[in-house]
């Protein structure tokens, strides 16, 4: 299996479709399990972005934020999503090379590419 090219989150570049996210063949009955828990932790994703482009509470926000995706990639790791893994591997890098300006757009640009590679798994 290859990894596909993520590396546009960080610049607005281009990113693989959704749809092409390799599904592991042994994941079985844990797909619903990981797509619930994962759209959980998107939610919160999507709230901290929200909070951190307020500019209320920045570093509590991006240490939180951090923590946020560095739960999805192990998340995804374990169960063998090792596309959506190497995402968010390629995401930690960006939030932290990215302008305070630039952070939030990235990370609801990745809620809504995960959202769709999640809604895709569940047909």
């Amino acid at each position: 299996m290859q990894i596909k090219d993520f590396t546009g989150i960080k610049n607005n570049g281009p990113l693989p479709e959704p749809q092409l996210v390799q599904i592991p063949d042994d994941i079985g009955d844990l797909l619903p399990d990981y797509i619930e828990s994962i759209g959980s932790i998107l939610e919160q994703l999507e709230e901290a972005a929200l909070a951190h482009e307020s500019g209320n509470r920045t570093e509590e926000n991006s240490a939180y934020i951090r923590r946020v995706l560095h739960k999805i990639k192990g998340e995804s790791s374990m169960v063998g999503f090792e596309d959506i893994a190497e995402l968010y591997h390629q995401a930690e890098f960006a939030f932290e090379e990215l302008e305070q300006n630039e952070k939030s757009d990235m990370l609801l640009r990745l809620k809504d590419w995960t959202n769709a590679a999640l809604q895709h798994m569940s047909n």
